[in-house]
């Protein structure tokens, strides 16, 4: 008997921007999630295309267009639009930091909107900018500000046909790659309905943090209650692969545990599993809160009822 294997509805996500602007180190980030300093700063300059992809939900194949960002490949870009064929959501990332390139990265944005805006091209979401390496040290800083809105309204007067989302964001901050990338991800699941759930858990518990991921360790939705800097994220995050390798270790001995608890101090680290049935078939997710040791029980309680929350969905 032949098995048909169900094909997985393609989703192409083009990253695009000056060389340096950051793009591979924000994929980097975005997959691994902890103990990805040092891969990033080992990386070379993208030649040509970076590709990637990952499976999401059973349903969707995910695929990364990494656009190195030397001059010499962005002329080969911009006068081959097959390329940009059939791109479901562009990003373009722009090295907040570096003020003398900001006129040559709006001119190649702009080159590539002009792809974009013909009509057989029909892209007709928003383009998403992206202000990277804007660190949580900058946060208030008026000089960042001011540059971020400069190239906003320079953008948008320049574009009046096409809409924009804007996102600030840096590797500093986890949880700003996150926003940047569940933003699009979101008309393939309720993103923001799940977003909403982890924020007002964080905020009623007194949790640290609330994170969704799949069992490949994909990160689909997070909330902290304070940024998070990368270099910490491994010390005061849960230990997302300890966790898949326990409930990987006691499915292969056939025990049934949905649950891992983790003690430190006055805080706890608590893991539900959930099994969730859908046409593709049973997708497990993982649900990691940190919270005071006397909400737990009472945390609990809500995150039983989260399976249904994320079934409905």
């Amino acid at each position: 008997m032949v098995v048909k294997t169900q094909k997985l509805d393609e989703i192409k996500i083009v990253f695009a921007g000056l060389d340096n602007a950051g793009k591979t180190s924000f994929l980097i980030a975005l997959r691994q999630k902890y103990n990805f300093y040092e891969r990033v700063k080992k990386l070379k300059p993208t030649i040509k295309i970076d590709y990637s992809s990952f499976n999401f939900l059973n349903r969707y194949t995910v695929n990364f267009w990494d656009m190195g960002g030397q001059e010499k490949y962005r002329k080969i870009y911009v006068n081959n639009s097959i390329y940009f064929n059939s791109t479901d959501y562009l990003y373009f990332l722009i090295d907040i930091q570096d003020e003398l390139k900001f006129e040559d990265s709006v001119r190649y944005l702009h080159e590539l909107l002009d792809i974009y805006k013909d009509k057989d091209m029909q892209y007709t979401k928003e383009v998403l900018i992206c202000f990277n390496k804007y660190d949580p040290v900058f946060s208030e800083n008026e000089e960042f500000m001011d540059r971020v809105e400069m190239i906003r309204n320079l953008i948008i007067s320049k574009n009046k046909d096409m809409k924009f989302k804007f996102f600030t964001m840096s590797y500093y901050d986890i949880s700003s790659l996150s926003k940047a990338l569940a933003y699009s991800l979101s008309e393939l699941l309720n993103l923001e309905q799940i977003d909403s759930k982890l924020e007002s858990i964080v905020n009623e518990y007194d949790c640290n943090y609330a994170i969704l991921y799949t069992d490949s360790g994909l990160i689909i939705s997070d909330y902290y209650q304070k940024v998070i800097d990368f270099r910490d994220f491994d010390k005061k995050i849960c230990r997302i692969n300890e966790s898949l390798e326990f409930f990987q270790r006691i499915a292969d001995e056939e025990v049934e545990i949905d649950e891992k608890m983790t003690f430190s101090e006055d805080r706890t680290e608590y893991v539900k599993k959930y099994d969730v049935v859908s046409d593709e078939g049973v997708i497990k997710f993982y649900l990691g809160i940190c919270a005071p040791s006397n909400n737990v029980e009472s945390i609990k309680k809500e995150l039983d009822e989260f399976q249904e929350f994320l079934r409905s969905l």
